[in-house]
């Protein structure tokens, strides 16, 4: 960490917000909550069939304790962990007995319920099926041999046509390429499983709209230019800071006087050629005056980290700063009592 007298805090805000992880679970459900009823669906799409189609409870006891102790581990994740390592304690500075118990009896999760993460499941999508959720399971594979009904491909038609919707929002750039489809007819392929058989799906559930890529536009993905541009008309509170950024990592920091600050991180450090979405909200120095390392990352947000994110135009940009601003400063407003208290106590 860039500056030693901040190790401490980290620590003690790491043990406030573990402490409380229960807290951070029941946020990401209201925020979710929240985005969904104002229109982004598209960032939610396989929550929104799931609480459709899926019998209560969505999440019992069970499941919220397995996703709080999954939470803590995020919290004690080490910046140089945060390349995807898998879901649990691997990488993580938290140790759980529970998650240790869970893994080594998998049969102690027989009554586990979570619409949020079902695990791997058994319907066609997943290499290795192991699913968590066995109910949510068992009702998913019914329906695609009852009821011709596949959740994945189900999922990502919806997700296509209600971001082109969700498009619709941007006037700072120029609207969304797409392409009205033809209905389609499913036509089954019978040398291989019906949950297998992607090209019926996709006939079955077919998007309206087909994103067509704006290769005039992909320079925007790949140069800071119109990230800096959307960001100062978007988010002035957030101001860019050159000395802090790269052409590789662009830092805008929230206004304040405080020594802590946060800021949003756009970056392509893990040899992309396009910025990575979403932007990271993390907690810095107000003092760092060198470029920003993954060491002087005091904390990042652990809430909700993976949305889908297009590269089809600018408007794909604007589209999602549109929801991952305001998410960014709720994020925030929740993260502040934590960020106050423990500074607070440090004197």
């Amino acid at each position: 960490m860039a500056s030693k007298k901040f190790e401490s805090f980290a620590q003690h805000l790491r043990a406030a917000l573990s402490d409380d992880a229960g807290m951070l679970f029941d946020f990401q459900l209201q925020l979710m909550t929240r985005e969904i009823a104002e229109g982004w669906k598209a960032f939610h799409a396989q929550a929104v069939l799931f609480k459709e189609i899926l019998p209560d409870p969505l999440i019992n006891e069970l499941g919220r304790q397995h996703a709080v102790e999954n939470l803590r581990c995020e919290i004690w994740r080490d910046r140089d962990q945060m390349v995807w390592v898998g879901f649990g304690q691997l990488g993580s500075q938290y140790r759980s007995s529970l998650l240790t118990q869970w893994s080594e009896h998998p049969e102690t999760l027989a009554e586990y319920r979570n619409f949020l993460h079902v695990g791997e499941l058994d319907t066609g999508a997943a290499p290795t099926p192991n699913p968590l959720d066995r109910t949510a399971n068992a009702v998913l594979r019914d329906r695609i041999e009852t009821d011709n009904q596949h959740w994945w491909y189900k999922t990502q038609a919806d997700t296509t046509d209600w971001y082109v919707e969700a498009a619709a929002q941007g006037v700072l750039t120029p609207p969304l390429m797409v392409r009205e489809l033809e209905p389609a007819t499913p036509v089954r392929d019978m040398s291989v499983a019906l949950a297998d058989d992607g090209p019926y799906w996709k006939a079955v559930h077919q998007a309206r709209w087909r994103r067509v890529m704006n290769a005039t536009e992909f320079a925007v993905f790949t140069k800071p230019d119109e990230n800096l541009r959307l960001m100062a008309a978007l988010a002035p509170d957030f101001p860019y800071a050159p000395g802090l950024s790269t052409g590789k990592r662009l830092i805008f920091v929230q206004e304040g006087e405080r020594a802590l600050a946060w800021a949003l991180m756009v970056d392509k450090t893990d040899g992309s050629t396009t910025y990575r979405y979403p932007p990271k909200l993390i907690l810095i120095s107000r003092e760092q005056t060198k470029k920003l390392k993954d060491d002087d990352i005091i904390f990042h947000n652990v809430i909700g980290t993976w949305f889908v994110s297009y590269t089809s135009g600018a408007r794909c940009l604007e589209t999602e700063l549109l929801f991952h601003l305001p998410r960014s400063r709720r994020l925030i407003e929740f993260y502040e009592p934590y960020v106050r208290q423990v500074l607070s106590h440090a004197g």
